[in-house]
């Protein structure tokens, strides 16, 4: 009753947002506006999508940031030097979902920190992408890989469209499989779920695998509108991705969160920093009011569930 509650909370607040930024910023709500917004935060929702799963078996994803840049260098260097898109594209994406199976490896087997393990794979994984072209940026990829970037299929962006589908994914893992009702039951309480017979330690590889995954087409699509790329252009992304999967619901103490309501919150992210842009705030400044929107939800939620265990 009390998600329930909280989801429409979140629901109304989104339209309140939405609404005081169309009073604010009168271009705002234009239909083109409005699909910048939903472009530019493709690339944070489907981070979020992955992320979700991650801070829901109570970890932390950081190499998402390294993988945003190291993904699409592979595919962007495989490319120029003639190699099929299809190709390279999905050589960029099994280097992601490697990085992630080797955090897995590392939490799982290993038990080293999440914090630690991905931090150190986020450096690791910028370290090669500044490795591989020497620190300098790549461009000029052939037209139809940027067609997914900035191009529509049926009058509908194709960044849009991917975003369904990997946010289509995330919840039928999540929310209609024996896998995702693992992956809530491990984040509520792992030493139940072992006692069980579950396969703990494979629950935490795929976790981190398909985190890994969504990052490397997070930095494909980047790439992709950009038509370049940069060894650390996955840097600004970390931040909106934590603060979408926050700001959605997803609980930091883990068991609890939604797909669905990440990716809203992405969106929500987008917008804040669309009117931002809007009314000419600097980047610095956007930097501030984010993270100073994550306190506060996150403030908010530990003070609610405090409110919920001791009585009154």
């Amino acid at each position: 009753m009390g998600q329930r509650v909280g989801r429409i909370l979140f629901s109304l607040l989104g339209v309140a947002a939405l609404a005081a930024a169309g009073l604010l910023v009168p271009h705002f709500l234009t239909p083109a506006n409005l699909l910048n917004v939903v472009r530019q935060s493709s690339i944070i929702g489907i981070g979020a999508v992955g992320m979700t799963m991650v801070i829901v078996i109570l970890g932390i994803d950081l190499s998402i940031a390294g993988l945003i840049a190291l993904c699409p260098m592979a595919s962007g260097l495989l490319m120029l030097q003639g190699v099929p898109i299809v190709i390279s594209i999905v050589a960029g994406i099994i280097a992601g979902i490697g990085m992630g199976l080797f955090n897995g490896l590392m939490v799982a087997k290993l038990n080293v920190p999440p914090f630690i393990t991905t931090l150190v794979v986020g450096q690791v994984s910028q370290g090669l992408a500044l490795i591989m072209n020497n620190g300098r940026s790549i461009g000029g990829f052939p037209a139809s890989y940027v067609h997914i970037g900035n191009g529509s299929f049926l009058g509908i962006p194709v960044s849009d469209l991917l975003l369904l589908v990997m946010m289509g994914i995330g919840i039928f893992i999540t929310q209609f499989t024996p896998t995702g009702n693992r992956i809530y039951a491990l984040g509520g309480n792992e030493t139940v779920v072992r006692q069980e017979g579950i396969n703990a330690d494979g629950l935490k590889l795929f976790v981190y695998a398909f985190s890994g995954f969504c990052a490397s087409i997070a930095g494909i699509l980047l790439s992709a509108q950009l038509d370049t790329v940069h060894p650390i252009q996955g840097d600004p992304y970390l931040l909106d991705t934590i603060a979408a999967c926050v700001i959605g619901g997803v609980s930091l103490a883990g068991g609890e969160g939604r797909v669905a309501m990440a990716v809203a919150g992405a969106l929500i992210i987008g917008s804040v920093r669309n009117v931002l842009d809007l009314l000419g705030v600097h980047p610095f400044f956007q930097n501030v009011l984010v993270g100073t929107i994550i306190i506060l939800v996150v403030f908010g939620s530990g003070l609610s569930r405090y409110r919920r265990t001791v009585p009154v």
